[in-house]
This record gives structure tokens, C-alpha cells and sequence, in this order.
């Protein structure tokens, strides 16, 4: 079971998860962000919760992004234990969305 927070700020919904439960690629953050299968937002944070960092954010598309002042505040409210949504995600449903990288061979 992992805990994921939900926190909108300015019409923007969040989904910050901590990477050291997670470390997802972009088509895993596609899937849990999808509004129809998924949880639903439109940025995906990866946090280290214990250190307070932020470690990557996805946009909805499963895009890397640059961090905004929307992201900093999400980072700091999260670092100060505030959330507006508390989803707990069972290790099964992560399994369904997670999708692994292909390991490619160099010659």
C-alpha cells in the first residue's frame, strides 16, 4: 500500500507520491494521472518526503517539467505535512499502471 496526496492549487491538480516508494517513467505517470483509469491530475511530484525534495515532476502527458511557482508551493505544503486528498494506492492497482523500461543491449 503506498499514500499518494492530492493538493490543487490555482485550477492545478496534484499528485505528489515519494520516490522512494515510486520511481515511475513517463508512460506510468500517463496512466495514474489519467482522469478515466488512472487517479486523476494534471502534475505528477515525486518527492523524497523524509528530506522534503523534490526529485522530478510529470505533467499529465507524462513530460519531464521545468518546476513552477505553483510546484514549489505544492512542495512546501507537503513538506509541512498539508494535503487536500489522501488516496491510499494498493501495491496491486500500482503493479497495473506501472509500466517497467526495456533494457536495451549495447554492443
Amino acid at each position: 500500500m503506498q499514500i499518494v496526496y492530492g493538493f490543487d492549487i490555482n485550477g492545478v491538480k496534484y499528485l505528489v507520491m515519494d520516490v522512494n516508494e515510486a520511481l515511475m517513467n513517463g508512460e506510468s505517470v500517463r496512466s495514474i494521472s489519467a482522469y478515466k483509469n488512472g487517479i486523476g491530475a494534471d502534475r505528477v511530484m515525486f518527492m523524497d518526503l523524509e528530506n522534503s525534495s523534490v526529485i522530478a515532476i510529470y505533467n499529465s502527458k507524462g513530460k519531464n517539467v521545468v518546476p513552477d511557482l505553483n510546484d514549489f508551493q505544492v512542495a512546501g505544503a507537503i513538506s509541512n505535512g498539508a494535503h487536500h486528498r489522501e488516496y491510499h494506492v494498493t501495491d496491486y492497482y500500482m503493479s497495473t499502471v506501472a509500466v517497467e523500461k526495456e533494457l536495451k543491449k549495447t554492443a
